[in-house]
Formats: structure tokens, C-alpha cells, sequence
């Protein structure tokens, strides 16, 4: 006849195996698909109500552990990505967790089997023993997912590389679950010890090859950004180029009407019409192209950023400095995003100012970017009050190509930027 103490221990086993199963489903990051109402918090409980009672109902039915395994995973990831996460990377983390379940449950039965050979334990106790060393393993298992969960999840992730890393704990599920099926040589010639031990660097493999995804999943995702930087820097300098083209283009309609209107000014010596010449003339030369500084791409960028800002908004003082060391696509990196930095900072801000300056002082290139802001900068922090922004990564990485610089600095609402360069000649 079952005792209390049998009970007792039979609903530790149920209650430790559900808790940590659900645990780790609720630290995957949630997906926005899915809601926290009332009906799906009750859905949830009666979910994990039925996977407790299948832990104990399946076994009883099938007595096979492989159908008992495939079947609560099955249902285990069906539950989470229906009912929490909602992406293929936390399918891969349920069911990693589901062969580390499955593995801690081999290694306590045989630990609990070698104790019981070892000292002669009663049945009773030995099945107390294995019950108690599952809820340990399980408990260790559920906080190292914890730990990976937390720090080393990786939550968008090509389909083939998810495919590929759920081979891994399948087949390592398959392997000991066929390992246990015919050790009944290897367990009487070499005992338990073996089989433990067994288990043991199967799940510790499995441990690794996750945490170990998370840092390739990682490279590849930063490869996946940097090339979308090339794109985006590539982009914007097709743009200045092609911007280029059509302000030569448009110098040259500008010449011949200039030319004409010169020949009505000189024929027609109406006065009513003067005004509206100079009117003529002064569209003209909003159409033209300021000269600010002596790099061809630089001043492309100046006239494309700087006519959003009346002309005592700013100021410009960079003829003589030399920046030919700089590629196109670094000088359009470099400054295209400065300046959008600069001008989103100066939305909805009347007051707003900006100073841009340069000088060669001995073997160095020093420009400065000022302007005012209404935010506080904070370093390593995208944001779109000061210079900060998105583009502010791409700015560093293409000075340091030349051995230079990058200084921010804030005072009150005055946000600089300086770039140094040594002689680069």
C-alpha cells in the first residue's frame, strides 16, 4: 500500500517536472503575436495542468520511453510557441531543454541504481534516492538554461542554422535512449559507472553546442550588419555622386539663361521689369552650388545637408584644409551622417545653430562640429538629440581607418564633434 511519504514524493517528482519545464518558456522573449489576456493566462494554466497529468498518464499507457519522450516534447513546444514566444529560436531552446530533461532522468535512474547495488538500500528508499537526485539534476539544468536564456539568446535567426542545431539534441536523445536499450552486456562488465558518465558528456555536449550557436549565430549576425553598412554607405554615395552629375548639368542650363536674361536686360531698358529680373537671378543662384570647401564630395554633401538651414543658422570655414586623403565613401560616411546627426538634433528646436570649422595645425587635420541641442548625450547610446545616431558607429570605424580620432563632447546645450587626422600625405 502507498504511504503518505510515497505521495509526498511522487507529487515532488510531477510538481519539479513541470516547474522547470514551464520556467525557461517563460524567460523566452514573448512575441508581439501574442496576447496577455485573461483567456490566454487561463489557457496556460490548463496547458501545464495536462502536461503534469501526461508526465504520469503517457508512461503508464505506452511504457515506452520513446513514444513518452517524443510525445511531451511535442506537446512541451507546441505549448510554448503557441502560447508564449512565437519564434523558431525558443523551439530551439524547448527542446534542447526536453533532451537535457530526458537526460538527467537516465543519469538519476542509474545513480540511484548504483547506490542501491552499492549499499544495499531498500526499494523504498532507493526510489526516494532517485526521485530526490531528479529534482537536483533538473534544478541545476533549469538554471544553466536560465543563464542562457538570459545572457546568450539569440532571438531572430536563419531557418537552416535553427534546423541544423535541432539535430543536435534529437540525435543525442536517440543515441542514449538506444545506448540504455542494449548496455545489458556493457552494464554487466563494466557497471553503471560507464553509463553514467556516458550520459553525462552527452548533456554536457549538448550545453556547449548551445552556448557555442549563440557566438557563430552572433558573428554571423554581425556580418549580416556590417554588410548592410557597406550597402547603406554605397547607397549614399551613389547618391552625392549622382547628385553631382545633375548640379553640373544644371550649371550649364544656368549659364545659358543668365546669358539671355543679360541680353533682355541690355534690350529692354523698362524699369517695371528690373525687380523681376533680380528675382529671376536670385532663383538662379539658389539653384547653383556654394563653394565651402575644396573636396568635390564634401561640398556635395554641404549643399545637400546645409540648404535645409537659413544662412544664419550655420557656419562653414573649411577651404584649406586638405582631405584628399579621404575616400569618397569615408568622406560621405563620415559626414553625410554627422550632419543628419547635427539636423535631427536641430528639429523643432527655432534656436538651433551649427558651426562647422577646420584647420591644419602642424601634421594634423583638426574639424569641428558644433551645434545646439536640447538632449544630453550619453555615450554609447543611440539617440536622436545629439550626434549619437545611427550612423555614429559607421563614423568611427571610418576615421580610425586613417589612424584618426573621434571626440564628443557636451557643454550645456552646445554638442561637438572633433575629428583628428594625422598627415596622411
Amino acid at each position: 500500500m502507498p504511504t503518505i511519504a510515497d505521495w509526498v514524493f511522487a507529487l515532488l517528482d510531477i510538481a519539479s517536472l513541470t516547474v522547470c519545464s514551464m520556467y525557461p518558456v517563460t524567460l523566452l522573449p514573448h512575441d508581439g503575436k501574442v496576447q496577455n489576456s485573461m483567456i490566454c493566462r487561463i489557457a496556460r494554466i490548463a496547458a501545464w495542468i495536462i502536461f503534469a497529468l501526461s508526465t504520469v498518464v503517457i508512461p503508464r499507457i505506452w511504457q515506452d520511453d520513446a513514444v513518452t519522450m517524443i510525445t511531451l516534447t511535442s506537446y512541451y513546444v507546441f505549448v510554448g510557441y503557441l502560447l508564449y514566444h512565437r519564434n523558431r529560436t525558443g523551439i530551439l531552446y524547448q527542446v534542447g531543454f526536453m533532451f537535457c530533461m530526458y537526460a538527467t532522468q537516465v543519469i538519476s535512474i542509474y545513480m540511484a541504481a548504483k547506490l542501491y547495488e552499492v549499499y544495499s538500500l531498500e526499494y523504498r528508499t532507493h526510489v526516494y534516492l532517485m526521485i530526490l537526485l531528479k529534482i537536483c539534476l533538473l534544478v541545476m539544468v533549469t538554471f544553466v538554461f536560465r543563464v542562457l536564456i538570459r545572457k546568450r539568446y539569440m532571438s531572430v535567426q536563419p531557418l537552416f542554422k535553427i534546423r541544423g542545431m535541432l539535430l543536435v539534441p534529437v540525435l543525442s536523445a536517440a543515441l542514449i535512449f538506444l545506448f540504455t536499450v542494449s548496455s545489458d552486456v556493457f552494464l554487466i562488465r563494466f557497471g553503471y559507472e560507464w553509463l553514467i558518465l556516458y550520459c553525462v558528456l552527452v548533456l554536457v555536449i549538448n550545453l556547449y553546442c548551445l552556448y557555442f550557436w549563440y557566438d557563430v549565430s552572433k558573428t554571423q549576425e554581425l556580418k549580416h550588419k556590417l554588410e548592410l553598412m557597406r550597402q547603406q554607405n554605397e547607397l549614399t554615395h551613389q547618391f552625392y555622386a549622382d547628385l553631382e552629375s545633375n548640379y553640373a548639368k544644371s550649371r550649364k542650363v544656368i549659364h545659358d539663361i543668365r546669358n539671355h536674361l543679360q541680353m533682355l536686360e541690355q534690350s529692354q531698358k523698362i524699369a517695371e521689369y528690373q525687380g523681376y529680373v533680380a528675382d529671376v537671378h536670385q532663383m538662379l543662384n539658389a539653384l547653383g552650388m556654394t563653394y565651402y570647401t575644396d573636396n568635390r564630395m564634401l561640398n556635395m554633401i554641404l549643399n545637400d545637408k546645409l540648404k535645409q538651414l537659413d544662412q544664419d543658422q550655420f557656419q562653414c570655414s573649411l577651404m584649406g584644409v586638405r582631405l584628399d586623403f579621404l575616400s569618397e565613401m569615408d568622406t560621405t560616411t563620415i559626414f553625410a551622417n554627422l550632419l543628419d546627426n547635427a539636423l535631427d538634433a536641430g528639429k523643432g528646436n527655432e534656436q538651433f545653430s551649427l558651426k562647422l570649422q577646420g584647420e591644419q595645425i602642424q601634421d594634423f587635420c583638426v574639424i569641428k562640429m558644433s551645434n545646439t541641442t536640447k538632449g544630453t548625450y550619453t555615450p554609447g547610446k543611440s539617440s536622436k538629440t545629439g550626434h549619437d545616431g545611427i550612423g555614429l558607429e559607421n563614423v568611427r570605424n571610418a576615421v580610425e581607418k586613417y589612424h584618426g580620432e573621434l571626440q564628443t563632447d557636451q557643454k550645456g546645450e552646445i554638442f561637438s564633434v572633433t575629428l583628428l587626422f594625422p598627415d596622411n600625405s
